[in-house]
């Protein structure tokens, strides 16, 4: 098993405009059957890794933070590739 110093992963978005890395295994990982992550994935669930802002670094790009609202009423802010539009996290 991998070291958690030694952990690293990438993503980003569909055009490779932005890109991030983690520098930590995510605290825990859960598929989310809503409606709006149905919707937001054209998919039955969305899948998510839980994992605190100070530990993804952005490597490149500049993403569009777009204020949604929610069921709760509460709202949320999701981070968007301006290119592509496609969600790359949300807090």
């Amino acid at each position: 098993m991998t070291d958690e110093k030694e952990f690293s992963a990438q993503g980003g978005c569909a055009c490779g405009a932005v890109r991030y890395r983690m520098t930590s295994r995510p605290m825990f990982v859960n598929c989310c059957h809503c409606r709006s992550c149905q919707r937001e994935t054209g998919a039955s669930f969305a899948l998510n890794a839980i994992i605190e802002a100070k530990r993804v670094i952005l490597l490149s790009g500049s993403p569009e933070v777009v204020n949604t609202p929610s069921a709760s009423g509460m709202g949320q802010k999701i981070a968007r590739c301006p290119s592509c539009r496609v969600a790359l996290w949300s807090n």
